[in-house]
């Protein structure tokens, strides 16, 4: 029992802490798109965008969501999505073309500088990044397109009432809004509860070990597939800080530094981050088996061209790190 009222009281604590962090940034991100909306500026930017979203199939206001995305995160990017929600009508097809696209491609000014860190180039990196996003969103467009699925309006957890008629009033909005933001502290609490339990249960250890031999066979070393496996199931935090830890004591081979944090790049926090564009209408299909399909495609070719490189070209993709006590 006290055990139980422990790992409660650290879920909450953890929960607020997190989303506090996240509220400062997401309800100025909601103003702002509000204040768009209203005069006609996300309209314009509609316009500007419509040719490039229109590849994947995706209404031209969505490309908010992904510069969003790109830019600050999930969570911003889902406040957009609330937003917006109302006034476009995404369904389950849109919301998994571009969910896909936003788990490859999402916070990347502060995710690359973690990459950057492992030695690992981040122009190489952010340009597989934002060419994965690519190549999912228009593959999933076509699959989806050509079968004829998931044409039903997305269920967004996080949307609000749009059942009002006439422009709604600040203080409308505002209120609306509460509801849309409470959604998203449920989420965060349920995220974060289960992950302390998958890790609590041993879940998280046995994933790692039943998963690490596929990243051995794609050219990860046996030291560095289990740290990439962290930041697959994880996060790239998780992940790139266990393996910038292992870089400086000079326990892993640079091109399986290289490899690893090419594959957490585009494939990490397989748990959460679903979860969230889940939530925001994706169908877990195109999330997440097409994402794991996608990155094990765009590694394995890249492991090919990697593992005979000699090292003069090599350092143009990886800085040799020394060892701290060097």
């Amino acid at each position: 029992m006290t055990r139980l009222k422990s790992l409660a009281k650290e879920i909450a604590t953890e929960s607020v802490a997190v989303y506090w962090a996240l509220i400062k940034i997401i309800v100025p991100v909601m103003i702002v798109v509000e204040f768009a909306i209203r005069h006609g500026i996300v309209e314009i930017l509609g316009e500007w965008s419509a040719p490039f979203m229109a590849i994947f199939g995706l209404p031209a206001e969505a490309s908010l969501i992904l510069v969003t995305t790109i830019l600050v995160g999930l969570y911003p990017a889902a406040a957009v999505l609330m937003a917006l929600a109302p006034e476009v009508a995404f369904t389950t097809a849109d919301m998994t073309v571009l969910g896909g696209m936003m788990l490859f491609a999402h916070v990347l000014p502060v995710e690359q500088l973690i990459v950057k860190k492992t030695g690992v180039s981040i122009v190489f990196s952010t340009f597989i990044r934002l060419l994965a996003m690519v190549i999912y969103g228009w593959l999933a467009h076509v699959i989806i397109t050509s079968v004829g699925m998931f044409e039903g309006p997305a269920n967004i957890l996080i949307a609000l009432d749009s059942a009002s008629e006439g422009p709604e009033s600040w203080l409308d909005w505002g209120i609306s809004s509460l509801q849309g933001l409470a959604m998203i502290f449920v989420i965060l609490v349920g995220l974060i509860t289960l992950m302390k339990l998958l890790d609590i249960t041993g879940i998280t250890k046995q994933l790692i070990k039943l998963l690490t031999p596929l990243l051995r066979l794609i050219g990860i070393g046996p030291n560095a597939a289990p740290l990439a496996m962290v930041g697959i199931l994880l996060g790239l935090s998780f992940g790139g800080g266990l393996i910038i830890r292992e870089v400086e004591k000079d326990h892993l081979q640079p091109k399986s530094v290289f490899l690893s944090m090419i594959f957490i790049c585009l494939g990490h926090s397989l748990v959460e981050d679903t979860i969230i564009i889940i939530a925001c209408g994706g169908h877990w299909s195109g999330v997440l088996i097409g994402r794991v399909l996608l990155t094990i495609i765009m590694v394995v070719p890249i492991a090919m061209m990697i593992k005979p490189m000699p090292d003069k070209y090599f350092k143009y993709l990886y800085k040799i790190k020394k060892p701290a006590s060097a």
